[in-house]
């Protein structure tokens, strides 16, 4: 593991927030190069791992990332290695802007990429999600005849637009 990644996962909450916890998904999925990303949001999450310091109003940004049906790289299922970073921006809020990685975390639902964001209120999102392919972290590819896989993708950029909270479902999109 990469020194800033073991860093990083070190600072993951073990906290959990007021109530049960609830998830939700940020939009439809994107399908690009063989992959599906499915974007979420989640409270109520505790880790296994104390944080720094989390706001209030901190939600964890999720990304559910399978191969589809198609692939040419080699997956099937859940994809590892990969480097996600994102960027949280706030309509009416020039100066809101929120960036950092998703970091891969397992759960009872799955393995899936986490990371926390602090909002900035009630309003309206963007999301964007920059995945960068497995040779990021290291991850080598066959090349040969029977078993090579093609050169992995260039860098895979998804975006969603969605409301932060709702009266009816504090989780919901547009």
């Amino acid at each position: 593991m990469r020194p800033a990644s073991a860093l990083l996962l070190a600072l993951l909450p073990t906290v959990a927030f007021a109530g049960s916890g609830s998830s939700a998904p940020l939009g439809a999925s994107s399908v690009q190069d063989g992959i599906e990303i499915v974007p979420g949001i989640e409270t109520g999450v505790q880790f296994d791992r104390p944080p720094t310091s989390l706001a209030a109003d901190t939600v964890f940004l999720t990304a559910e990332m399978h191969a589809t049906k198609d692939n040419i790289y080699g997956f099937t299922g859940f994809i590892p290695y990969l480097s996600i970073s994102f960027s949280l921006t706030r309509d009416g809020e020039p100066t809101f802007k929120k960036s950092g990685l998703l970091y891969p975390t397992a759960g009872k639902s799955g393995p899936r990429y986490i990371g926390a964001a602090g909002m900035g209120g009630p309003g309206t999102y963007h999301l964007t999600y920059i995945v960068s392919p497995p040779s990021a972290h290291g991850m080598y590819r066959q090349t040969g005849k029977e078993n090579g896989v093609p050169d992995w993708w260039k860098p895979i950029t998804a975006s969603w637009t969605f409301s932060y909270p709702n009266s009816s479902n504090p989780m919901s999109v547009k």
